[in-house]
């Protein structure tokens, strides 16, 4: 015979009185043969005086134990009672799952270039010890077959990436991945990239991955310091590896964070129909006037000519001095308000640029009018472009206009370009661009006003 009984559920809150949360509906079987032999020694008489050969009428001649004879008292036989034996039942629909195991932290990991099947592209072990592999995974055409451009121009193949190398370093301790620019059409058939790695691993480690023209016979990078790597390029790749510096930390604050130094190389390619070395400082290719020019899209025209004044060729000189003047050393002497149709806030915004972070490149700016053209005798639009210490800009718009006989700058030419650097006109300027420039825009006075239709 057996009894089952249910636990009590806990009090609210599901916390008993240990601080455990209470299994709720825990099934305990237990047999009932050790519960009544406890019973029966306790005195209530139950399976005590039974003779050993109880006969048919045993249990009526059994009412009065005092009545039988005392051989006739017999031991209790007892049955061992069957091992406690607990049943979990099945976790109730929407019940809570933390009671049928221990939770954790956790998630899943990633890899940085995911799992992608990756094509290795070149793979070497130097003399130092380092095994070093270039992969090429996914790649794409950045929309060149005609999403991406300005009316009839389209960019170079070679002007912005077409996929991601993955490149890996292992060996002398160091374990390292990280990734750099493929070009499907390098520009002259070179590219040049450079990263750190090692860092991690207190060995950090200049790694330069070159593509090269399929002649070349061999590439060699040589670094400030004297450090240099060579190798034969494998189909067009070349890797190559010096012994790098550490990352700078920089506090601000509580925060630090790490800046990796800048390198400072020459890559030079031997062999081949031409030649080249290519300097870490040129390696991003946009300092080429024939990649620039590429890879930037045409100007948008000047106004049409009109009226011409009576000596053009003076006037244009007269044109050109003036932003000479306002933009050279003399005019960073001088408020230079002589030569600016309205000088209103020109001379503040100059003071913002003397104190501001970009005074130096101020300080070493020209400026150099490309094209010209005068759309009536007292008006003329050119493009000009401001030559840095630090930036170029370059397909810059501007107006000057003929004032009691002197040719003089439009305000928004100056305070377009002081603004590049901090400086503040105030008041009320426009950006200048030519008509048409923009499909949307309607210029009605090119010298101050700009209408944009809603």
């Amino acid at each position: 015979m057996t009894i089952e009984f249910d636990e009590l559920e806990p009090a609210a809150g599901g916390e008993g009185g240990d601080g455990r949360r209470g299994r709720r509906g825990r099934r305990v079987v237990v047999g009932v043969a050790a519960a009544m032999l406890i019973a029966a020694a306790g005195g209530a008489g139950y399976g005590i005086g039974r003779s050993v050969d109880d006969g048919p009428g045993a249990d009526a001649a059994a009412t009065d134990e005092t009545e039988r004879p005392a051989s006739t008292i017999a031991e209790p036989s007892v049955t061992p009672a069957p091992m406690i034996e607990e049943v979990a039942d099945p976790m109730p629909e929407g019940g809570d799952d933390s009671d049928f195991g221990v939770r954790s932290s956790g998630g899943p990991g990633y890899a940085a270039f995911g799992s992608q099947p990756m094509e290795t592209l070149a793979e070497r072990t130097t003399d130092t010890g380092f095994a070093l592999r270039v992969q090429l995974g996914q790649t794409w055409d950045m929309g060149l077959d005609g999403d991406w451009g300005a009316g009839d121009w389209r960019p170079a193949p070679w002007c912005f990436e077409s996929g991601q190398l993955r490149v890996s370093m292992t060996g002398n301790g160091v374990v390292d991945v990280g990734g750099v620019p493929w070009y499907a059409e390098p520009f002259k058939g070179r590219a040049v990239s450079s990263l750190l790695l090692g860092g991690n691993d207190s060995s950090p480690q200049w790694v330069v991955v070159v593509q090269s023209p399929a002649d070349v016979t061999n590439v060699r990078v040589t670094f400030v310091d004297g450090s240099t790597d060579s190798v034969a390029p494998q189909g067009g790749i070349a890797v190559l590896t010096v012994p790098g510096e550490p990352a700078t930390p920089v506090t601000e604050g509580d925060y630090t964070y790490y800046v990796d130094p800048t390198p400072t190389f020459d890559v030079t390619f031997e062999g081949g129909a031409e030649p080249a070395v290519i300097g870490s400082d040129g390696a991003g290719t946009w300092d080429d006037p024939e990649f620039r020019a590429s890879c930037t899209p045409p100007p948008p025209a000047l106004p049409e000519a009109g009226e011409q004044p009576a000596d053009p060729v003076a006037a244009e000189a007269e044109v050109r001095a003036a932003m000479t003047t306002l933009y050279g050393a003399i005019g960073r002497e001088t408020d230079g308000a002589a030569l600016i149709d309205d000088p209103t806030g020109v001379a503040d915004a100059r003071e913002q640029v003397q104190a501001g972070g970009y005074a130096d490149d101020a300080a070493g700016a020209s400026a150099t009018i490309d094209e010209l053209v005068f759309t009536a005798p007292d008006e003329a639009w050119f493009r000009y472009s401001i030559d840095t210490p630090g930036n170029d800009f370059d397909n810059r718009y501007g107006i000057a206009v003929l004032i009691d006989g002197v040719w003089k700058i439009t305000r928004a030419t100056i305070c377009q370009d002081l603004s590049l650097a901090g400086g503040d006109c105030g008041g009320d300027w426009q950006q200048i661009y030519p008509p048409g420039a923009f499909p949307e825009e309607e210029y009605l006075t090119p010298a101050t006003t700009i209408l944009i239709d809603d």
